[in-house]
């Protein structure tokens, strides 16, 4: 949550555009995509249209558990291998969770079109991957509840 004047705007995510939005802002904020293409270095317009914020990130296609559904006979380890090669990706539950792998969010060239075409921010830089550390959700944290309430 952010305070310009007098209002309080929360941006889920989103980074505030505006250059006093911290003590310590530089006018430049990180917005990432997905852990397979670049973090974008932008610099924020302050748009009004955006309520001054810049792009969260990538954003997803599908929800979580719909993108598990599309990936059909295809396993998490397979996917993993092709759409992250020569990256180092780790997981941090131990296991691979097939909903954060790049093909479960918005294709990066289009949200950089989108930030172009709707003037949100201004790229001016790409810091390109080497590896990603990823939480993940593996078992799902709701899975998690019906075993302790079964518990009880």
């Amino acid at each position: 949550m952010f305070k310009r004047r007098d209002i309080f705007y929360h941006g889920k995510g989103a980074t505030p555009a505006w250059d006093d939005f911290a003590a310590d802002a530089s006018g430049l904020t990180l917005i990432p995509l997905n852990m397979a293409e670049p973090v974008l270095v932008v610099r924020g317009k302050d748009k009004a249209h955006a309520l001054g914020f810049s792009p969260h990130g990538a954003g997803r296609n599908y929800s979580r558990s719909e993108h598990k559904r599309r990936m059909a006979t295809v396993t998490a380890e397979e996917r993993l291998v092709a759409e992250t090669a020569g990256l180092d990706i780790r997981f941090h539950a131990g296991k691979i969770d097939a909903s954060e792998l790049p093909s479960g969010y918005k294709n990066a060239k289009a949200v950089v079109e989108q930030i172009k075409k709707y003037d949100l921010a201004e790229i001016v830089d790409y810091i390109d991957p080497f590896g990603c550390i990823m939480a993940g959700d593996v078992p799902p944290f709701w899975l998690n509840k019906k075993k302790r309430k079964g518990r009880r």
